[in-house]
């Protein structure tokens, strides 16, 4: 059974309602395992078994519920969105006439125009405002016909009918030879609701797209070299895995590879956000989007589009956006069961003044199209997504890659952070400082070449070694050879010494003869600065170790740590994750991502720093592409903001609706000012999401 994994942009997609809606079309399907939509950014990410359903099969499933879908590639974005400026162009001009004929009409009324010109007048208005109703007004017309023909409602079914009802009445009172017409409020309508879109399209860009960034970076022209060594220009997602190429100096890697050149250097910041070129040498593992600085290079080609890293982030961006959080759960529900209280806002207000109150039969139905057109539950709808999308680009720009929705949304209530020693708090290289055979030293590193363990890769180096083959790996005490060679703990290796003040592997021959290998460590260059920030922000942070308490107790002491816990095996940096978090306390785990899983995976939420070119062999819900200890507290501060933004949006959204429903059913506002007070809504959330800023 093979499943896909695809990314859709969407059109006619108007608010959370619209999405919840795909979601749960598409997830009522069977073998579609995974749909989340996003009202923001008009995306929709879908897993599903390619043995129930094609590609064309599903996009053909949401374009029966009323929308468009399209497979996404690099060039498909906001951009793409049909333009609406000759739409507001053509109701601003016709918006301009009309007032001239009300005016005309209006005066006239004082200076005792004839019956037959007022008729015309208004018969010519009518004439005007047609084509805007018809072209202009289409952008809600269609989605709203598209989904009522699925029998489904969204945001611009009231917007439709309130559009269709003032203007049909207008008609109405124009053939019984009524000065009650309002044609211009129509067209004001249809204007002012153009320009809310208008702003909101151009709001959404700035938000950014980040993983349609990344996409687009990797639209570029290769230079495949041919047997012969003559170039060919192909684009980048023709090469094939194997393919040679040739970069020059100042473009991008067209693909992930293997460096075939003696040795360059590359400008990585688009992938870490690290600022300084990396120098690689020949062998060495090259990312797609990265740009050479010294050139030409030659390399191998390995993985291409999607299967490249610089594909796998855009991946991660997307699921991110497309996970929700409890926030984003809550305000969905809220936005999907909301169309039909507007409606029927509408109705009750229009029977209330009409027969209850003794209102006009045009009073009455102004009360109610204002009613339709103030109630908006898009501001609701966007509180989440809004501030969502553009935290994960800050955050990817900074280099840091989030996961899931809900790791973001849990990491601003981070209440405590667990740091693992050994290639998280320290340098992940270490200096072997003990005097040792050769010969043993080789054998031993053998056997470390098969364990993920900091200190046996630390052991390993850069060397290129062979691994024992059937060696066994105790998690948490060391690894075995199928000749009884042991390397791992002093109690792994059954070594009776003293408690150590450095890291140190012990490793056992064959024979039983017991050698111990002992590391010299440094700490992260700026973990003096992490730690004075979490102190600044009453952040507190635990560091947990594995290695002695001495050797723990000694690092701890010297870079300013107040709690550290040593000699921790995996279960028991778990059991202490989980004790903190039965307080009621969330907890953030950062490790290296292999030996401390069972940690990360238990912790509230986690990360891992991870190189450019391991994406995928990380599984932390964070995962750092710089060095740097400060990407943590930048992140959670980030994060914080961004949690408080959303409750903002959400507490607006709700009071918007409280006040503003009321005042129209009691008749205090007139449709104009509702459509300006319904756009502006969106605008407003979507503005605020703005304001969330990157640390400097």
């Amino acid at each position: 059974m093979s499943t896909a994994t695809q990314t859709f942009a969407l059109q006619g997609v108007r608010c959370a309602g619209c999405v919840l809606k795909i979601e749960r079309s598409l997830q009522a399907l069977p073998g579609v395992k995974f749909a989340r939509g996003n009202a923001t950014q008009k995306r929709l990410r879908l897993i599903w078994d390619e043995d129930r359903h094609s590609l064309d099969g599903l996009t053909k499933s949401i374009q029966d519920l009323g929308y468009e879908a399209s497979v996404l590639s690099g060039d498909t974005g906001d951009h793409q969105e049909p333009s609406l400026l000759p739409r507001l162009a053509a109701a601003a001009i016709s918006m301009m006439n009309i007032m001239a004929f009300s005016i005309s009409v209006w005066s006239g009324l004082v200076t005792d125009m004839a019956a037959g010109t007022m008729q015309f007048m208004h018969w010519l208005s009518a004439a005007v405002a047609l084509p805007v109703v018809l072209y202009s007004g289409s952008v809600f017309h269609t989605p709203a016909l598209q989904a009522l023909r699925v029998g489904r409602m969204t945001m611009d079914t009231p917007i439709t009918l309130a559009i269709w009802i003032t203007f049909a009445a207008s008609l109405l009172e124009t053939w019984r030879g009524s000065n009650h017409v309002y044609y211009d409020a129509v067209v004001s309508l249809i204007f002012f609701l153009l320009i809310g879109r208008v702003l909101e399209q151009s709001l959404r860009r700035r938000s950014g797209d980040a993983a349609g960034n990344l996409r687009t970076l990797m639209e570029i022209t290769a230079h495949r070299m041919e047997p012969d060594n003559t170039t060919v220009d192909i684009p980048a997602d023709s090469l094939r895995s194997g393919d040679r190429v040739l970069v020059a100096s100042g473009e991008r890697v067209p693909a992930d590879g293997i460096l075939l050149s003696q040795q360059v250097e590359l400008d990585e910041s688009i992938l870490t956000g690290e600022t300084l070129p990396r120098r690689a040498i020949k062998g060495s593992e090259v990312a797609a989007g990265a740009v050479l600085h010294t050139g030409p290079a030659e390399m191998q080609v390995t993985r291409v589009g999607d299967a490249a890293h610089i594909g796998q982030m855009a991946q991660l961006v997307d699921d991110v956006v497309a996970h929700k959080g409890a926030m984003q759960s809550l305000s969905d529900r809220f936005a999907a069961g909301y169309i039909p209280l507007v409606l029927g806002g509408g109705g009750i207000g229009f029977l209330l003044w009409y027969f209850v109150l003794g209102a006009s039969f045009a009073d009455a139905l102004m009360i109610a199209v204002a009613v339709l057109v103030v109630t908006c539950p898009c501001a609701a709808g966007l509180a989440t997504p809004a501030v969502t999308t553009r935290a994960v680009n800050l955050l990817l720009r900074a280099g840091v890659v989030v996961k899931s929705g809900e790791a973001l949304e849990t990491l601003g209530s981070i209440d405590h952070i667990f740091l693992d020693k050994t290639g998280t708090a320290s340098e992940p290289t270490l200096t072997i400082t003990s005097a040792m055979d050769r010969a043993v030293l080789d054998n031993a590193r053998s056997l470390a070449a098969t364990s993920r363990h900091p200190l046996a890769q630390a052991l390993v180096g850069q060397r290129t070694i062979s691994s024992v083959t059937g060696a066994v790996e105790f998690q948490g005490r060391g690894v075995e050879a199928p000749n009884g060679a042991r390397l791992g703990s002093a109690e792994f290796v059954g070594a009776l010494t003293k408690e150590q003040d450095k890291p140190s592997l012990w490793y056992r021959t064959p024979l039983g003869d017991i050698h111990q290998i002992i590391f010299d460590e440094a700490p992260r260059a700026d973990l003096g600065a992490f730690l004075a920030q979490t102190n600044k922000r009453s952040l507190p942070v635990t560091l947990l170790s594995g290695d002695t308490n001495l050797a723990v107790k000694r690092f701890a002491q010297e870079q300013g740590f107040s709690d550290w816990l040593g000699e921790q095996k995996p279960k028991d940096k778990l059991q202490v994750i989980r004790a903190m978090q039965s307080k009621g306390i969330a907890t953030l785990m950062v490790g290296d991502g292999i030996n401390d899983s069972a940690a990360l995976a238990g912790a509230s939420v986690s990360a891992s720093f991870s190189g450019a070119t391991q994406i995928a062999q990380v599984a932390a819900d964070i995962l750092l592409l710089q060095t740097r200890l400060c990407l943590i507290t930048d992140a959670i501060m980030l994060a914080r903001q961004a949690r408080h933004l959303i409750k903002q949006n959400l507490w607006f959204a709700t009071v918007y609706n409280i006040i503003t429903v009321p005042l129209a059913l009691c008749g205090m506002l007139n449709p104009l000012i509702a459509a300006l007070l319904m756009s502006s809504s969106s605008l407003i959330v979507l503005a605020n999401g703005l304001r969330l800023k990157g640390q400097k």
